[in-house]
């Protein structure tokens, strides 16, 4: 997929920011990562102090989240695919060339967002997937091994014992709601099913206004092996306005989805918003800036 120069999106539905510096203003640098992630913070906060970039910092703080395995659902070991294998994808951004670097079902590679950095400085697409991924990795330097470890092992054998439950299927026979596969397609095809993914996410703001932005993710368990908030900001509305904003426009859609938006504009603001359910009734991110002297755990009611 070529490298688009106009590119303005962000990242996946998870963090956006805005450059034009028409929203409230906070202090500089700014370190905001989803979840309550602390140490991803205090990584991408060294590096900015050691005099590294906003990219290093983005870097350094998915890279920390990859080493640890935050909550699970980043880095090795975790959330195996429906074969056993546990796959990483990865993003970074440059808000000031708006280069985008990204990986998608990368194997057998632990460090996934150094890799997403390396297509993004070394090539000119946006998106290498799948063993292609792998193969560039290796050319790269980096180093080929397992990403399973016990634990994702297990949750592979307890998924297969409660007959591949849940499951990203559809439309298939046999019945996926039912029943392992394999599957095929049916004559007649109904439409239905959602799903969702946790995810870490990180923007860096550096003293100087630069941005960028990344994220790391492992996906969601079992799966098939396989704008619009920055718009707001830039008409003038604070980061958290425009947050809860892109909530309800999904809403509308998708009444039931699990998701939440972290947002910040180059002058240090930001906001976040997450859509509420029952399971599902607040937003734990992390800030730190030179108002605080560690990271810092917020959260937002959902809307």
């Amino acid at each position: 997929m070529a490298r688009r120069p106009s590119l303005r999106l962000l990242m996946l539905s998870l963090l956006l920011l805005c450059r034009a510096p028409v929203c409230s203003s906070g202090p500089l640098p700014l370190i905001l990562n989803t979840w309550p992630f602390r140490n991803a913070a205090v990584a991408a906060w060294r590096t900015l102090a050691s005099g590294g970039s906003a990219l290093d910092a983005v870097e350094s703080g998915c890279a920390a989240c990859e080493r640890e395995r935050c909550d699970g659902t980043v880095g090795f070991g975790g959330s195996p695919d429906e074969s056993g294998e546990t796959t990483l994808d990865a993003m970074i951004m440059d808000g000031t060339t708006m280069d985008v670097g990204a990986v998608g079902d990368l194997r057998r590679i632990k460090n996934a967002i150094g890799v997403a950095r390396k297509v993004l400085e070394h090539t000119t697409h946006t998106l290498l997937a799948g063993e292609s991924a792998t193969k560039f990795a290796e050319s790269m330097g980096f180093i080929s091994e397992d990403l399973s470890t016990n634990a994702s092992c297990a949750l592979h054998s307890d998924w297969l014992a409660w007959n591949c439950q849940p499951n990203y299927w559809r439309n298939v026979i046999p019945d996926a709601s039912k029943y392992c596969g394999p599957y095929k397609p049916p004559s007649i095809l109904k439409r239905d099913g959602s799903a969702y993914k946790e995810t870490g996410g990180m923007v860096v703001i550096h003293k100087m206004g630069n941005i960028a932005a990344g994220t790391s993710t492992n996906g969601i368990k079992f799966k098939i092996p396989g704008y619009q908030a920055v718009e707001y900001m830039r008409r003038g509305k604070d980061p958290t306005a425009a947050c809860q904003k892109v909530i309800l426009r999904i809403q509308k859609y998708f009444p039931n989805f699990f998701g939440a938006v972290v947002c910040a504009n180059v002058t240090g603001s930001y906001g976040a918003a997450c859509n509420k359910l029952s399971t599902f009734t607040q937003f734990h991110f992390m800030v730190y800036n030179p108002l605080k002297s560690e990271p810092t755990e917020e959260k937002v009611d959902c809307i």
